[in-house]
């Protein structure tokens, strides 16, 4: 026997033996990889003052979700962590950017920015966040828990602290609807502090 033909009898060996591992294993499920978007806000109430302008953030989070993979809770003190489905940038400022945009639309401002931007005009206010429990179960629901203060840049005077709870039914056991339900809290805490600055505000 020639060795070109030992060459391609090896050769095709080594193919069969690939699609065979391949197909006993399975394929690599793609990643998917998720945002956080604002939420349809109902029209502004009573308008900040013209020489207000906020910016939102830090935001700190839980340390089990500082990480691009997604966490969800599972039974008493258990958490999952997906490989397979990622956030798309960092969760502490895509939480502050998606508040930006509940907030400001809510009190009918466009002089609100996520902290990461203060270089756009300089604020008056910080709105601060520490996000106690971020925490989705499937088939149950998304809870949020955060402890926030209202703060005045001049003189770091703090002005309102406030802790919320906010909890969304999840539609189904899917990530989309899972992120879906923490788009629904982030905007149930955007209202709350919305309606703190229209109360704190001449």
């Amino acid at each position: 026997m020639d060795k070109s033909r030992i060459a391609r009898i090896a050769y095709v060996t080594i193919f069969v033996g690939v699609m065979i591992l391949t197909a006993c294993g399975g394929r690599t499920p793609p990643v998917k990889y998720y945002t956080l978007q604002p939420v349809e806000q109902s029209s502004p109430g009573k308008p900040l003052p013209a020489d207000v302008a906020i910016a939102v953030g830090p935001v700190a989070i839980p340390a089990a979700h500082d990480r691009q993979t997604i966490v969800t809770r599972g039974a008493k003190n258990e958490v999952s962590i997906s490989e397979f489905h990622r956030w798309a940038g960092p969760l502490q400022k895509n939480i502050a950017a998606v508040l930006s945009q509940n907030i400001g639309a809510l009190l009918g401002t466009e002089r609100i920015t996520p902290f990461t931007r203060e270089n756009i005009f300089r604020p008056t206010h910080r709105v601060v966040i520490n996000i106690n429990r971020y925490d989705s179960q499937f088939s149950k629901e998304f809870l949020l828990e955060t402890t926030w203060s209202i703060k005045a840049i001049q003189g770091n005077q703090t002005l309102l602290v406030q802790r919320s709870i906010v909890r969304k039914p999840l539609a189904s056991s899917t990530y989309e609807d899972l992120v879906a339900a923490q788009n629904q809290a982030l905007g149930t805490l955007s209202e709350e502090i919305a309606n703190a600055f229209m109360e704190l505000m001449p």
